[in-house]
């Protein structure tokens, strides 16, 4: 799954609060899940907010990560939902197969 919005590409989505210290379970969408956080800043849709991802550990099929300046569960349960961008120039060229 792959999307494009304005020269950002979709790599995932915070699907929930992980523990009460603010860590948040992440669907990633990249080949490598843990890749998800190595592509400097995400933001969402409209490029407005812009998140600090640090990864912690891959689980299951979910990745585990803290975001900057989240401190606590209900903090991090609020971005429930928010997908996130990263800009297209960030990634690394594709094979012409891809």
């Amino acid at each position: 799954m792959v999307a494009e919005s304005a020269g950002r590409v979709l790599v995932g989505v915070i699907t929930g609060a992980h523990g009460v210290r603010g860590e948040v379970r992440i669907k990633s969408f990249t080949a490598d899940p843990a890749a998800v956080g190595r592509y400097g800043p995400v933001g969402d849709e409209t490029g407005q907010r812009s998140l600090d991802l640090h990864v912690l550990r891959v689980a299951k099929d979910m990745v585990i990560a803290r975001v900057s300046g989240i401190a606590d569960r209900t903090a991090a349960e609020a971005l429930r939902g928010l997908r996130l961008f990263v800009d297209r120039s960030a990634l690394p060229a594709t094979q012409p197969e891809e």
